[in-house]
Parts: C-alpha cells; sequence; structure tokens
C-alpha cells in the first residue's frame, strides 16, 4: 500500500505521467487554495495525485493523475482512490463530486464508473483539443 500524505502543489513537478501535463493544466490544478488532495507515494517515487477542488457549499470536482508507476499496480491504485473519494465525501459533507472525463477513453470511463459516478450527459468540445468529455458524478 502507497504511504498516502497531503497533496502539495510540487507534486505537481514531480510526478511521471504517461502523458504530456502542459503548464497551464498543472498551474490550473496548482491555482485552488481549497483543493483537497492526497498523494500516493512509494519511497520518494510519486504513484498518484488526487483530490477535489471545492465549489462551493457541498460540491466538488474531482481529479486524479496516475503516474507512470502507477499504472504497473493498478489495483492498489484503485483501493487508494476509491477509498479517497469516499473520505474526503464524507469528512467534507460533499453531496456531490463531479468529474470529468475524455469520451474516447474508454480505461478512464470505466474507471470512474467503477468508482461509483453516474454518467450524465456528453459536454460537446469540452477538452482544450476540442475533444468530447462525459460528465459523471458521484451524489450522496
Amino acid at each position: 500500500m502507497p504511504n498516502i500524505i497531503k497533496f502539495e502543489k510540487e507534486h505537481l513537478s514531480k510526478i511521471n505521467l504517461a502523458f504530456e501535463l502542459t503548464q497551464s493544466g498543472k498551474d490550473s490544478l496548482a491555482s485552488y487554495d481549497d483543493v483537497i488532495g492526497y498523494t500516493g507515494m512509494d519511497k520518494d517515487v510519486i504513484l498518484a495525485i488526487g483530490g477535489v477542488h471545492q465549489m462551493w457549499n457541498g460540491v466538488g470536482e474531482a481529479w486524479i493523475l496516475v503516474a507512470k508507476e502507477g499504472y504497473k499496480i493498478p489495483k492498489t491504485i484503485a483501493k487508494y482512490t476509491d477509498y479517497l473519494f469516499q473520505h474526503i465525501q464524507e469528512t467534507h459533507e460533499l453531496s456531490r463530486i463531479q468529474a470529468s472525463v475524455c469520451a474516447s477513453d474508454v480505461r478512464a470511463n470505466r474507471y470512474a464508473q467503477w468508482l461509483g459516478f453516474e454518467k450524465e450527459g456528453i459536454m460537446r468540445k469540452y477538452g482544450p483539443d476540442g475533444t468530447d468529455y462525459i460528465r459523471y458524478a458521484r451524489v450522496i
């Protein structure tokens, strides 16, 4: 099981992602002071970062970044993520956590559904490159 620590903005520059996260994307995640987030570590290697940006009372926007190293232990990361969102939702009394997932990313869409997020609809041309995204939400 990874060592779970409080998310710090500098973790964004240290995670070894399988894709290119632009500087504006990193800045966007780091720009909020009200992010409730955690980082999963194996010694000094970041496996995953995830959290919720609290939009207003009771509602938050979920996000997660999985490192290349995290993809090697998918069951562990899945358990970590499930616990993460459950913990955040309960301790911060969020009745809704929503997430946006690229419509063409089959794996990420299955993952969101496995985490208990329900599909609400398609957000046309939502992505930075004009791709469609699917809006999911966990409502309690």
